[in-house]
């Protein structure tokens, strides 16, 4: 064995490569890697590997790396999983680190269906990841055909309905649209809070007998043990919290737990002895976190808590901050846009003040040219007139001085009478003519002042009301029980039951799959989830029915399980 050992650790993000000596304690590797990825509520965690058996098993703290019978080849492999889960992660997940790596693993689990989710939650989960990964919808950015569809909704799903790439899309953005302003650790939070309802969440299974010789499964979480029938890993039939067991302990396959109320014995075996070790080891971290979670936070967790707050509130300030500036961003561009329309229509004001203007100084010129013609005419008759009244002077003369030629002038005189008379008469008319049109010019300039007049105060109108920019054989364990009869999990509701919208709107998209389902393409795990659902019942309400009765009957229960339960049946098809 070289002298230095290489070490592959595969976390749900991406690969870390360490060297350890031969005597590394697995604690130590542990430890190095949560400083690593800085992880400070290391008792979530553990280390996965697959021995030299085949064996999926988690890696000993106080054992030697080399000692856990690892595969023989280099370098070694291990996978930074969740071990253990918190009861509600919204109270108990404390960094954001946590939060992240808790919400990527679930993630994986429910698209690749090792945790059942039904089809409009597996909808809304999608819509979370939408929002951790893109923030707010913006039909701007995020175009048709944006979303992979397949990364986002378990195989099983797609196939089962009839829907095509952007009806799936229309109803995961129909979703995302509900998530605005929510900040990244906010949708995972939202993601994880929805996924921990799930029947299978959080549950590690392992296969089992009873005395009967009946193959079940065993089912370990965060709230105690679970037994479910071999064909059913959706819904319990005989449940033991944490708070009724007082000690656990195993040699080779049989496995003994010691039940409060000095009831019988619950005994199983198991079907391959190298895995009691890991069952052990996960009903004493379960059980000791579900005793600690009921007690008074230790200094430690008290300060982690404290800094998380603070660096949450900065956050959140942070948030808010730039909500503002968006929206004065937003507000400004808004105003912009208003005040550029606005200039536009001044615009298109003024071009046809422009063309009004050049026709009225057409119609003014033209007014003027004739008032000048008449003018013109006017002194032409005037000096006419003038022209003609002096010959009918010298006439008047002659006719004194040459009577003899008096009606000869007389009838000339009056034939220049009736011409002057005449002259007279169009000189008076031209007169009227030009005082009608120097009215009607008077009249049109009038019209123009008062129609510039009416533009601008318009204007400063519209100006006024414009708004502003803006490890052996056997083993056991005694479990030391101090909060009896404090099981609160078992009165918990649905997390989308609590919200009365988010409830109405699942329910409705529940409705409008069910109407494009290929119910020939149902798995025996969707008859369950119907069935539970037409009996009314949900994780927690089975949880509590479940646990009912002494604990020696359910003991007795036990016993008696079979390894497979009846077949839900037809479920009723939505028409």
């Amino acid at each position: 064995m070289p002298k230095q050992i290489n070490v592959t650790v595969s976390t749900v993000e991406s690969d870390l490569d360490f060297a350890i000596q031969p005597n590394t304690l697995g604690k130590n590797l542990f430890d190095q890697i949560c400083h690593t990825i800085g992880v400070k509520e290391v008792w979530y965690f553990g280390l996965q590997y697959v021995d030299n058996k085949g064996v999926t098993s988690w890696l000993r703290m106080n054992k030697k790396v080399k000692d856990q019978n690892l595969q023989k080849q280099y370098p070694w492999r291990f996978r930074f999983k969740v071990k253990l889960h918190p009861e509600d992660v919204a109270f108990n997940i404390i960094q954001d680190v946590t939060l992240r790596l808790f919400y990527l693993e679930i993630k994986e689990l429910v698209i690749s269906d090792e945790v059942y989710c039904p089809p409009e939650t597996s909808v809304l989960l999608a819509s979370y990841c939408c929002q951790e990964k893109f923030g707010d919808f913006d039909p701007e950015i995020y175009h048709t055909s944006l979303l992979d569809i397949d990364s986002l909704l378990p195989v099983r799903v797609i196939q089962q309905h009839r829907l095509t790439h952007s009806q799936w899309e229309e109803k995961i953005v129909d979703c995302w649209l509900e998530h605005k302003d929510q900040l990244r650790e906010e949708a995972m939070l939202s993601f994880l809070k929805i996924a921990q309802d799930l029947d299978m969440y959080g549950v590690n299974y392992f296969e089992i007998y009873n005395r009967k010789g009946s193959k079940l499964w065993l089912g370990i979480d965060a709230l105690g043990i679970n037994i479910y029938h071999f064909n059913d890993k959706l819904a319990p039939q005989i449940g033991f919290p944490w708070s009724e067991i007082n000690n656990i302990s195993y040699s080779d396959k049989r496995f003994t737990i010691q039940t409060a109320n000095k009831s019988p014995d619950f005994i199983f075996l198991t079907a391959k002895s190298r895995i009691n070790k890991t069952i052990l080891d996960l009903c004493i971290r379960n059980h000791e976190l579900y005793i600690a979670r009921r007690k008074p936070e230790s200094p430690e967790v008290q300060q982690m808590k404290m800094q998380q707050i603070a660096e949450r509130k900065e956050r959140n300030d942070e948030r808010m901050r730039l909500k503002k500036e968006r929206e004065a961003r937003i507000a400004a561009e808004h105003n912009q846009r208003v005040l550029e329309q606005k200039l536009m229509v001044i615009e298109q004001e003024q071009q046809a003040s422009k063309k009004a203007l050049l026709l009225y100084q057409a119609k003014s010129n033209e007014l003027e040219r004739k008032i000048h013609e008449s003018e013109e005419q006017f002194r032409r008759l005037k000096s006419q007139r003038e022209h003609v009244e002096k010959e009918m002077s010298q006439m008047e003369i002659q006719l004194n001085t040459h009577i003899e030629e008096k009606e000869e002038l007389k009838e000339q005189y009056q034939s220049k009478e009736a011409f002057a008379m005449k002259t007279a008469i169009e000189v008076e008319q031209m007169q009227l003519k030009a005082e009608k049109l120097r009215q009607e010019y008077d009249n049109l300039q009038k019209k123009y002042s008062e129609e510039i007049l009416s533009r601008s105060m318009t204007g400063s109108v519209n100006s006024e009301n414009s708004d502003p920019l803006e490890d052996t054989c056997s083993d056991g364990q005694d479990f030391i029980t101090e909060i009896e009869g404090n099981r609160s999990e078992e009165n918990r509701d649905l997390e989308t039951s609590r919200d009365t919208l988010l409830h109405k709107k699942l329910k409705d998209m529940e409705k409008d799959l069910m109407l494009e389902k290929n119910y020939g393409a149902l798995t025996e795990a969707d008859h369950q989830y119907l069935s539970i659902q037409q009996q009314g019942e949900d994780k927690y309400k089975t949880l509590k029915k479940i646990r009912k009765g002494n604990t020696r009957q359910r003991v007795e229960d036990y016993e008696e399980m079979t390894s497979y339960r009846d077949s839900p049946g037809e479920v009723e098809r939505v028409s």
